[in-house]
C-alpha cells in the first residue's frame, strides 16, 4: 500500500477528546529488526539502533510499504 490508513501498525496522534489529530501525523509500530552486523559497523561500542517511523495520513510513499498489514476491526471468537 502507498499510505499507511488502515494499517495495524499505525499509531496516530489523538486529541484530548481522542479524536484523530488535524494534523494527521502518527507513527509506525512495526518492530523492525535488525540483521546481525559485521563488527566493523558497530560505532564505538553501542549497538546501531533503527530510527524514524514518522508517518502522515495525509501523504503517500513513491512506493508500496513492505510491512503494511490490515487491520483487524473484528476480535476473533
Amino acid at each position: 500500500m502507498t499510505s499507511c490508513n488502515g494499517c495495524k501498525y499505525a499509531d496516530w496522534q489523538k486529541t484530548a477528546a481522542g479524536r484523530m489529530h488535524p494534523s494527521g501525523d502518527g507513527k509506525c509500530t512495526y518492530e523492525y529488526r535488525v540483521p546481525c552486523l559485521p563488527l566493523a559497523f558497530y560505532y564505538i561500542g553501542a549497538f546501531p539502533v533503527p530510527c524514524g517511523g514518522h508517518i502522515n495520513r495525509r501523504k503517500e510513499f513513491n512506493e508500496n510499504c513492505p510491512y503494511w498489514s490490515a487491520a483487524n476491526k473484528e476480535p476473533k471468537p
